[in-house]
């Protein structure tokens, strides 16, 4: 095991900054004295908001997403009239290695404590969600409520970041299992921190008791894996390549193994809430703060999503078999059952919901089964060794658009609630009149999630379509094409309640400036990404080719 300590403490340094930051924001607050409890709170999130402010430009300038897009070698080039050799080697300094090609000595220059933990384009663009998701997260609420101990909330929000961050780039299975764990705790404390309110509790009690019972289910699967890589007597047997390692070498993929997959799908179901692993979502996300639920319908389901990625891709490549359902010869065909389930259930569920928050926690668990489709398609059929032209690209891009478009529209039912004191459909009732641009955030947020163009919603579903199509799952697009359009009736009864129903007050509703910046910037990006999806897409064929190679 080989550790050098400038270049890999560099590659961590987010998570060591976060960690650093929470320990600050615990510490600040016992010294805050006499101030009253809304100013400890909002002091806490201040200065959670701008320290994971700091931490984002920090992974930016270690991705290269400056330095590769932005600025040229001859910008850094003091020769050339360029910004000079201070900048230069800031630049330089701060940018990480993510090319997972093996160096001098045969390690990749990507790779940390033998496997442990990887710096990759994924890693990096997960990073980024991550701390935006918590940023917002935070933002929302400052302006939500106060509650007794604040800087404890926000020191388990930041920690809850840090347990994602290692879900990202976890390389083996005690990595990844103690990151999970660390973020489903954090959730859990968090879903019912307002002890006050009688959901929110309620909500992390359900939350606690089935997030722990698929820990254990997970563990199964992970232990039923162990189990083979100890038999056939892997070196590194905790790492995810080690299996596909024997398997692609001519090893036999026993019926151990696939006993280990499907405990480990079921495991991570739980977590990314696909049926039939769903029924705790809809009680956690109405009970919940809405801050939460909109961190832990973004940021939690879009790392649940990168770590089953890593596992499935990474570990049992050779066992993937083809996402046709005619053929059940690998995983593909059982998360293509599963993705069809979940699409159509959670659509349907959606339509008889009177609850904003129900309504959205079923519109979430049908997008779930929309991101199945471009986990399917990562391989093409027969060709189990070569990545689908879109199937990555396709993942990634929902997720980035779904993680903005979900915050902006919770931090719109935030925004409500806080006012109203209820998120029920009707509570939206004439919401143009209350605040005409609070109406028309949110008509771009749902419209974003039923999939009209020219939204990032749109592209999203129209790319990961396109990867199930080249895939062979052709039936499941046709099916997915169905649930989209039965999805428009719930999309548009939101709308007539803001547009087209008399409001039960006159009374105008005030948004905090903090939350109407967050709003704007989501609505913002959820525009860029859906008008110009050409500027993001490097950095997500980045991690295309990182996962060819």
């Amino acid at each position: 095991m080989q550790f050098s300590f400038f270049p890999d403490v560099l590659k961590i340094l987010p998570e060591l900054m976060l960690t650093l930051l929470a320990l600050m924001v615990v510490i600040f607050d016992l010294f805050s004295g006499d101030a009253s409890e809304e100013q400890r709170f909002a002091d806490a999130a201040s200065t959670t908001a701008l320290g994971l402010a700091l931490v984002f430009i920090l992974v930016v300038l270690q991705g290269g997403y400056i330095v590769n897009r932005f600025i040229t070698p001859a910008d850094l080039d003091p020769t050339t009239g360029g910004i000079g050799g201070f900048f230069s080697n800031i630049f330089r300094n701060l940018q990480v290695v993510t090319d997972p090609t093996p160096g001098p000595n045969g390690v990749p220059g990507n790779v940390l404590l033998n496997g442990a933990f990887v710096i990759d384009d994924l890693t990096m663009l997960s990073r980024l969600l991550f701390i935006v998701a918590a940023f917002v997260t935070a933002l929302l609420t400052r302006d939500y409520a106060s509650t007794a101990n604040p800087a404890e909330f926000f020191g388990l929000l930041l920690f809850g970041t840090i347990g994602m961050n290692l879900m990202a780039g976890a390389g083996e299975m005690i990595t990844a299992y103690l990151a999970l764990e660390l973020t489903s705790v954090s959730l859990y404390i968090m879903a019912g921190y307002f002890k006050g309110d009688l959901r929110s509790s309620e909500a992390g009690i359900k939350y606690y008791i089935f997030g722990a019972l698929s820990s254990g289910v997970l563990l199964y699967g992970l232990s039923l894996w162990y189990g083979y890589a100890a038999y056939n007597q892997i070196e590194n047997p905790t790492t995810f390549a080690a299996v596909r390692n024997v398997i692609t070498n001519g090893g036999e993929a026993s019926n151990l193994l696939y006993v280990a997959v499907v405990f480990i799908i079921a495991g991570m179901g739980y977590k990314v809430a696909v049926v039939p692993f769903h029924s705790w979502s809809p009680d956690v996300y109405q009970g919940a703060p809405t801050p939460v639920t909109a961190f832990l319908s973004t940021a939690s389901k879009t790392a649940g999503f990168v770590l089953l990625y890593r596992v499935l891709v990474t570990g049992f490549a050779p066992m993937a078999g083809s996402a046709v359902l005619s053929d059940f010869g690998g995983w593909t065909s059982l998360l293509a059952l599963i993705a069809f389930v979940t699409m159509t259930y959670g659509n349907l569920a959606a339509l008889r919901q009177t609850n904003t928050k129900r309504l959205l926690a079923y519109s979430s668990i049908a997008h779930a089964g929309f991101l199945l489709l471009g986990l399917i398609a990562t391989f093409v059929p027969g060709q189990t060794e070569d990545f689908s032209q879109f199937g990555v690209p396709s993942l990634l891009y929902y997720l980035v658009t779904y993680t903005f478009t979900n915050l902006g529209a919770f931090g719109v039912l935030a925004a409500i609630s806080r006012v109203v004191g209820g998120d029920d459909l009707s509570d939206l009732n004439g919401l143009y009149k209350r605040n005409l641009g609070l109406a028309v955030l949110m008509a771009v947020f749902v419209l974003s999630l039923a999939g009209i163009p020219p939204l990032s919603g749109f592209f999203a579903k129209f790319m990961v379509f396109q990867a199930a199509w080249e895939s062979g799952a052709v039936w499941l697009v046709v099916a997915a094409v169905l649930n989209t359009v039965i999805s428009l009736y719930f999309y548009l009864r939101v709308l007539k309640h803001m547009f087209m129903t008399d409001p039960s007050a006159e009374a105008r509703i005030p948004v905090p400036f903090g939350t109407r910046m967050s709003l704007v910037v989501s609505a913002i990006l959820v525009l860029v990404l859906g008008l110009t999806p050409s500027f993001f897409l490097p950095a997500i064929n980045a991690v295309t080719q990182t996962a060819a190679r």
